[in-house]
């Protein structure tokens, strides 16, 4: 069975490709991932939708990857991952990791363009490694963590 990966996401609207590609990424290492659309308008009702729970409840680990102050949307999905005890790990660019949405997490990791490509990776895998995470599992979030973050740094870059 594939390790499933739900991506929550919180991306400025240039940088939406960016989930899909990931997607596509992810897929070719043997990672199914799941990335729920985002609506042009902001959703009224009071939690995810079936769809996203069951996406959420599905997934193995929830990788939030967050370089825009984060919406209503990604709120309520990251609530719901935590409250139904998933493994998260938020990835937020630098200028919104004080976001108060970031508190409750155990560990919150950051990044930031001018920053080695490799330190987020080595930090979340050894923290996978305090969770008791499977070798496998590690390896499964290690390349989706060292690909999301490629992507980010580069469309960073092309950004200047």
């Amino acid at each position: 069975m594939a390790f499933r990966v739900f991506l929550s996401y919180s991306l400025d609207p240039d940088e939406q490709a960016l989930a899909w590609r990931l997607q596509t990424l992810a897929a070719a290492h043997g990672v199914e991932m799941y990335v729920p659309p985002r609506p042009s308008t902001v959703p009224t009702q009071a939690g995810p939708t079936a769809a996203i729970r069951n996406a959420i409840d599905r997934s193995d680990c929830i990788l939030a990857i967050i370089t825009t102050e984060a919406n209503l949307t990604v709120q309520k999905e990251l609530k719901y991952a935590l409250d139904a005890g998933k493994l998260v790990l938020p990835i937020v660019h630098k200028e919104v990791a004080d976001s108060p949405l970031l508190a409750p997490f155990p560990h919150v990791f950051v990044f930031s363009p001018s920053d080695n490509p490799g330190k987020v990776e080595g930090e979340i895998l050894k923290f996978l490694k305090q969770q008791h995470q499977s070798k496998e599992n590690r390896q499964a979030i290690g390349a989706v963590v060292a690909v999301g973050v490629g992507l980010l740094l580069l469309s960073s870059l092309s950004e200047k």
